[in-house]
């Protein structure tokens, strides 16, 4: 399945293993402390939610830092959690880097994150653990000022170790990150 206005890019190194090595029981956000990052704006918060899931149609969500403008630009992405990096390249105008990694449940279904806009790339292929570093936050080759588009999906089929359309009025695989997010932690 190809996503209408997406260009070609190329698959991670390393494709999603058939046994995987460790399981993703726990979830954290990909930016900021980690545990004490949370979905809503607060005060207290570094990094906010700037377009929520499901606002204006968006399939994620735009993670920034409360100082405003690119002084996001550089700040370290993380692995939302356990998993596979199964897709790692510059997808092109919209995109820039991407990252999607998969992830195995208790339960062995499967979801993936996807971490769009990246400046850098820190690991393209293989396992990741929960909170290591993957990319730097970017800004699309200054498309659009510096923050993270972070996407979480369930596996649907094997097609979807690629970039999707990042909007649509259709959610179908599409999962509220912030809500699963929270109920993993």
């Amino acid at each position: 399945m190809a996503f209408a206005g997406c260009s070609e890019a190329v698959p991670a190194e390393s494709p999603r293993p058939k046994t995987p090595r460790s399981i993703a029981d726990r979830f954290a956000y990909p930016v900021g402390p980690g545990e004490y990052v949370t979905a809503a704006r607060d005060k207290r918060d570094e990094w906010y939610n700037a377009q929520d899931f499901g606002e204006n149609n968006h399939l994620g969500e735009d993670w920034n830092k409360n100082s405003g403008g690119n002084t996001d630009c550089g700040e370290p992405v993380y692995a939302a959690a356990h998993g596979t990096i199964t897709y790692a390249a510059d997808a092109g105008p919209g995109w820039g880097n991407v990252i999607i990694v998969t992830h195995t449940l208790p339960n062995r279904s499967e979801v993936q994150t996807l971490y769009g806009h990246l400046q850098e790339m820190t690991r393209t292929s293989g396992e990741v653990n929960k909170r290591e570093k993957i990319g730097t936050i970017g800004n699309a080759n200054g498309r659009y000022l510096c923050h993270l588009h972070f996407e979480l999906r369930e596996i649907k089929s094997p097609l979807w170790d690629q970039i999707g359309p990042g909007y649509s009025p259709d959610r179908t695989g599409f999962l509220d990150p912030s809500n699963f997010i929270d109920k993993r932690r």
